[in-house]
């Protein structure tokens, strides 16, 4: 099988670059700015509150994205996004060279970003079922996710030496080129009208109406609900550590700046060992297997890393992390854009991203300040233990969890 026939599509190739390049500027956002806020305040109370700033924003952000997307040319809505995104690091670009960056300025713009990561994730979901056969949906989603695992390989990779030669505000600069560079890419993109709009206009009625009937369309559907809620605990309780990574690096393993960027970059390393296995794998019978193994094994993963005591174990660790944690939610996405009927993609996908960013939001925030009072990796080795047996309870209690998982039937 060729593990990148999608990229026959020439417009999905466009589509995948722009993911790649906005995603690699993400995690380097991610990586400057946790670290220059705790630098500042010496707190992982406000690593943290980044984390819930950038990520929150998919609470509110990602409903109103996704009942635009259901209304209005899809393009146009990344487009903004990205010249949103320009504008908040060419603030802490300015802000960081004058210092007069402060962390209550620092929550602020990374809310800003992050309601605009959150529109552009939201968007480029719900584009991406139009570029290619309906055969090649999972091979596309693998692809896309490959791409973006990539990036928090690279970002990363390529952002800590910055970092650590030039400060921070080298990171914000490549972080500016990235996102330039996304646009170009973005101009090429041809995004088929494949349903009639409604009325451009959204009115305040229209568009509680529109985001409600999403809402009971989730409900009617078992397999949409069950992995919808599921995505909920599992980004609460498995991917919500960004927030005490630092405090855990520095003062656990007792590493350095470099090694925090290396932890971050073995999350992208085993993404992209993960997705492009996933790439491959064509069987239903065998996606449902993975998405039973990969489920338990984020859980697992997160205590692993919190038993770790050396450097290397932690690595190791972080691979495992990237790579179920990236499958998991490589299936999931792909299994409810092929169950989920075109007029409602955006609010359904928008739903997804508001369990997904909400919780690890608000998660990553409580963590971040919990591991001011218990030990970082007492709290790893809880969470990822209470997300096992919360599938276990799935697999037992949801006859919709067992379909999926035996071969991902709709």
């Amino acid at each position: 099988m060729d593990l990148f026939q999608s990229f026959r599509s020439r417009n999905y190739l466009w589509l995948w670059l722009v993911v790649v390049l906005t995603n690699t500027g993400s995690w380097t956002f991610t990586l400057a700015v946790t670290w220059q806020v705790y630098g500042l305040t010496h707190s992982p109370f406000w690593s943290g509150a980044m984390m819930f700033a950038s990520l929150m924003p998919n609470v509110i952000g990602a409903p109103i994205a996704g009942v635009l997307a259901d209304r209005l040319d899809r393009r146009r809505l990344v487009f903004v996004s990205i010249l949103v995104i320009l504008g908040v690091l060419t603030a802490l670009i300015a802000l960081t060279l004058v210092h007069a960056l402060s962390a209550i300025g620092m929550f602020v713009l990374t809310l800003m970003f992050g309601t605009a990561s959150s529109a552009m994730s939201v968007t480029v979901s719900t584009v991406l079922p139009s570029l290619v056969p309906e055969e090649d949906l999972y091979n596309a989603y693998s692809l896309q996710s490959l791409g973006q695992s990539g990036t928090e390989f690279i970002g990363p990779a390529l952002a800590s030496p910055l970092v650590a030669a030039f400060g921070v505000n080298a990171a914000y600069i490549f972080g500016w080129l990235l996102y330039g560079g996304a646009l170009a890419f973005l101009f090429l993109l041809q995004t088929p009208t494949l349903i009639q709009r409604e009325n451009k206009v959204v009115s305040k009625h229209r568009f509680l109406h529109s985001l409600s009937d999403g809402l009971h369309y989730i409900r009617r559907s078992p397999t949409i609900f069950t992995l919808i809620s599921l995505v909920g605990f599992h980004c609460a309780l498995t991917m919500s550590y960004m927030g005490m990574l630092p405090v855990f690096v520095k003062h656990e393993l007792i590493a350095s700046p470099g090694f925090y960027g290396v932890l971050m970059s073995m999350v992208g390393l085993g993404s992209i060992l993960g997705t492009l296995f996933l790439a491959g794998v064509r069987d239903r019978k065998r996606r449902g297997q993975l998405f039973w193994a990969s489920a338990i094994l984020s859980g697992l993963s997160l205590s692993m890393l919190g038993l770790s005591h050396a450097p290397a174990v932690a690595i190791g660790s972080m691979v495992l992390i990237g790579s179920s944690q990236t499958l998991f939610m490589t299936i999931v996405i792909a299994v409810i854009q092929e169950v989920t009927e075109e007029q409602v993609r955006g609010r359904v996908t928008s739903v997804y991203y508001v369990l997904a960013g909400g919780l690890m939001s608000v998660v990553n925030w409580g963590f971040g300040a919990l591991s001011m009072v218990i030990p970082a990796h007492v709290i790893m080795i809880a969470s990822g233990s209470m997300f096992a047996v919360v599938v276990g309870v799935y697999g037992i209690s949801s006859h919709s969890f067992r379909q999926v998982g035996h071969g991902l039937a709709a």
